[in-house]
């Protein structure tokens, strides 16, 4: 929430009185609507000193910084307007510089969170007792597991995991896999075309136990977009919000300035995902694994298939396509 407070205000001469008026209240109702959701009440301050000139102040206490403008005229009005005009590129800014704080945080988190989510699948997996394997279609189950564990593998770099961590878990995720098929599967029940569909069951079963907790790992807590040190959004509902920044897609930072100082994040995000509903399926696949899961063409290419070169080139085109739109949306 936003508060305004204006400091010596009846020091402003008659004529200028109603201006002023004015254009404090537009500019409330500007920075309502670009901090609605920003995580922490804010004070903007307005404040008239009258000496030879007017001098005006303008403040704002943000997540990370202390904003303050000062502008003097004889004219009070362009003073006014000269510091709103100087304050709207500084606040802009500073919100730039805690959105990529925020984007670094927000991959960093996804990562933890999903790594503590199977960390404690594997230790109930492993605590569990052993139950006596049945022999019977062995040789047919270890070969169905192998693309059971490609499948896996596939699945947890979609859910954020690196490549370390993937590596750590997935034996353990297998051998989760094959210990709940064999304590479910019956030979007098089931007879060995039935297992793939069962294997892949399970496994399916175990990866949907994640993706329906979400961030609920033990010890964790949910955290609002724009934190401060920990960094990650919550929206209603619980759901980690997916949403494009400018910073995401491109890489000319002076136009990345401008289209956060001239666009508000909805409409930067509305713009991106237009961009990619414009693609087909599997290239909006590449261009979400790229841009919001930090994935490098090599390691989509392994996920996806494909090759890298080509998907790298794909990226490079979206980015040119971006860049025009955000060009002309900024003229």
């Amino acid at each position: 929430m936003l508060h305004l407070e204006i400091y010596n205000f009846n020091e402003l001469e008659a004529p200028y009185i109603e201006e002023v008026r004015r254009i404090i209240q537009s500019k409330k109702d500007y920075y309502e609507q670009l901090f609605k959701k920003y995580p922490k009440d804010l004070l903007l301050e307005v404040k008239f000193n009258k000496d030879k000139e007017y001098r005006v102040s303008i403040g704002i206490n943000m997540q990370s910084k202390d904003i303050r403008i000062v502008e003097t005229d004889r004219d009070p009005v362009a003073a006014l307007r000269k510091a709103f005009a100087e304050f709207k590129k500084t606040v802009k800014r500073q919100l730039a510089h805690e959105r990529k704080d925020y984007l670094y945080k927000r991959k960093r988190y996804r990562q933890q969170k999903w790594k503590n989510q199977f960390a404690l699948l594997v230790d109930d997996m492993q605590g569990q007792e052993e139950r006596e394997t049945k022999p019977r279609y062995a040789k047919k189950v270890k070969n169905a597991l192998q693309a059971v564990r490609k499948y896996l593998k596939t699945r947890l770099k979609t859910l954020g995991l690196t490549k370390k961590q993937i590596k750590a878990q997935l034996p353990a995720l297998v051998e989760a896999v094959e210990k709940r098929f064999y304590a479910v599967f019956d030979p007098k029940q089931y007879g060995p075309e039935d297992m793939d569909a069962l294997l892949f069951g399970i496994a399916e079963e175990i990866l949907a136990t994640f993706e329906q907790t979400g961030a609920e790992a033990e010890g964790e807590e949910h955290i609002e977009e724009f934190a401060g040190e920990t960094g990650a959004p919550q929206v209603p509902g619980d759901q980690i919000e997916e949403i494009y920044f400018a910073e995401d897609v491109l890489n000319d930072n002076e136009l990345i300035d401008k289209v956060n100082e001239q666009l508000e994040a909805e409409k930067v995000d509305e713009i991106i995902t237009g961009l990619i509903r414009d693609e087909n399926r599997t290239d909006q696949a590449v261009l979400q694994l790229h841009f919001l899961e930090q994935f490098s063409p090599e390691e989509i290419a392994g996920t996806l298939g494909g090759n890298a070169d080509e998907i790298r080139k794909k990226i490079d085109n979206f980015r040119q396509r971006a860049e025009t739109e955000f060009r002309k949306q900024t003229t």
